[in-house]
């Protein structure tokens, strides 16, 4: 996943975004001319408290917006659906909101920056589309969206990786190129390089995963470092050898506060499921994206289909991140040594509904966890959520849900914890947001709109979410009146 998906893609192709013929994305494009819509001029501002930049929030993946108090529990009752874009279009990467825009890219391969407040499209780019050819399904863009300001001109800039196998650094304004760079060109005839890690941005640089569209066939997985400012590749890390096919990097790269990068890794090949930095949290430097230190899954625990498509979280001196054999395993940053281990959900290989793919949100004292499916007082879950303290990883609360987790859930200032359900298939169960208390575990509201694998976002004293049909905003019924009378 992204995530990432996804930032996250390890997950293989439960339901991947719905078929769309070329055909179809032929007609769309000779519509609208690629790059800015006529009469959109909105120029992002500088990053406030009130934006969602990047996916999980930041470079730390803490997905917490304590600044975002608007929705609380009690207003969780008084949320309306103030605007739906994107009707019929799947939508796997998370919304992006800043400067008074929502910037998201969609199942057809189309990036769209959205009025905020109206979900009107302001500008729009073509970023990729890959058809199915050795993967079930089609893909637009699925990786999330960054935005930060240029380190020389000052300005707002897109950065978002594209189904062509291109990284974009787009203006804010408009969606006009400033630059782009090959991450890795995918082949025509079969559905090797595609792109599902979020892009992060951190002093100067940016850094993005290299992965598999699904292992049929693999890559040689890694990590490319840009010049934030030109494009320019830095520095490079692969996790096999040269020659090599495995270890893909499904998800995003997590920057923690002295600098320091790490990377959870995807597995390796068939012969030799560890070989290398495979399946592994990799810790690397910044600059020239040496490996520092590493924690690689124990062989004992290693299934058929056991690898990182969780992005990591770091907080404080600890890094962790969830397996797909359903173990998050917490690390101390400095020794890259297991603090604590614990199981969120099944393992995928054991033949399970989901995998464990979602990198929990922290508030500074919780850790909060979406999982897939689980056993809870002798019954077996779809999914749940979970509570549990950083310190041990003692569980706190835990609460059931008909679907299971793989977007990663998302924690605002008001008290309100958004978890994105997304298994199994919507011709068994609905599949929705859950709004829950982060206090008790309790569900507050349901918010049902359709496959739900993005993360939600709190920005603007609004919640965001994207899924199988289109992009919503949602508000709280109060403001939104009073938005309409102004």
């Amino acid at each position: 996943m992204t995530r990432a998906v996804s930032g996250a893609a390890g997950w293989g192709a439960p339901r991947l975004i719905k078929t769309a013929i070329a055909g179809a994305i032929a007609l769309v494009a000779a519509a609208v001319p690629v790059g800015a819509v006529a009469g959109a001029s909105a120029r992002p501002a500088h990053a406030t408290t009130q934006d969602w930049p990047a996916y999980l929030n930041g470079p730390r993946h803490t997905s917490y917006a304590p600044a975002q108090t608007a929705i609380t529990p009690a207003s969780t009752r008084d949320l309306v659906q103030a605007w739906h874009y994107g009707s019929g279009v799947d939508y796997f990467a998370s919304p992006t909101v800043s400067g008074g825009a929502v910037f998201i890219g969609s199942g057809l391969g189309w990036f769209y920056k959205l009025k905020e407040s109206t979900g009107a499209v302001l500008a729009r780019r073509f970023t990729g589309y890959r058809p199915g050819k050795t993967c079930a399904g089609s893909l637009g863009t699925a990786a999330t969206a960054t935005v930060a300001d240029d380190p020389v001109s000052h300005r707002p800039t897109v950065y978002v990786a594209g189904a062509n196998g291109y990284l974009y650094a787009l203006n804010a304004s408009n969606l006009a190129v400033r630059w782009r760079s090959v991450i890795a060109l995918p082949s025509a005839t079969v559905s090797n390089y595609y792109d599902w890690s979020s892009p992060t941005v951190a002093n100067g640089r940016v850094y993005v995963g290299v992965a598999s569209q699904c292992n049929k066939p693999s890559v040689r997985g890694g990590v490319i470092a840009y010049s934030q400012a030109s494009g320019k590749r830095l520095a490079e890390f692969y996790t096999v050898p040269r020659g090599i096919l495995g270890g893909s990097v499904w998800s995003s790269v997590a920057v923690a506060a002295d600098g320091d990068l790490f990377v959870s890794t995807g597995d390796g090949p068939a012969s030799d499921q560890l070989l290398a930095y495979s399946e592994s949290i990799v810790k690397l430097d910044p600059r020239t994206l040496r490996v520092l230190g590493r924690f690689q899954v124990p062989a004992a625990q290693i299934g058929a289909d056991s690898d990182f498509g969780a992005s990591p979280v770091v907080f404080g001196s600890y890094v962790g991140a969830c397996n797909k054999d359903g173990i998050f395993y917490l690390l101390n940053q400095a020794t890259m040594k297991v603090r604590w281990e614990k199981r969120i959900g099944v393992a995928s290989f054991e033949g399970k509904t989901g995998e464990c793919i979602a990198a929990p949100a922290y508030n500074g004292k919780v850790l909060y966890f979406g999982g897939n499916q689980t056993t809870v007082k002798d019954v077996t879950y779809e999914g749940s959520v979970q509570a549990r303290k950083p310190s041990s990883g003692e569980l706190i609360w835990e609460t059931p849900l008909a679907d299971g987790v793989t977007g990663s859930p998302s924690l605002d200032g008001g008290g309100v914890l958004a978890v994105p359900g997304y298994y199994p298939p919507a011709n068994q169960t609905p599949q929705a947001v859950y709004l829950i208390r982060p206090s008790s575990g309790q569900i507050l509201r349901v918010l049902g709109t359709g496959s739900e694998f993005a993360q939600a976002v709190f920005a603007g004293g609004w919640l965001y979410t994207a899924d199988s049909d289109g992009v919503y905003a949602w508000r709280v019924k109060a403001q939104a009146e009073a938005g309409r009378r102004a």
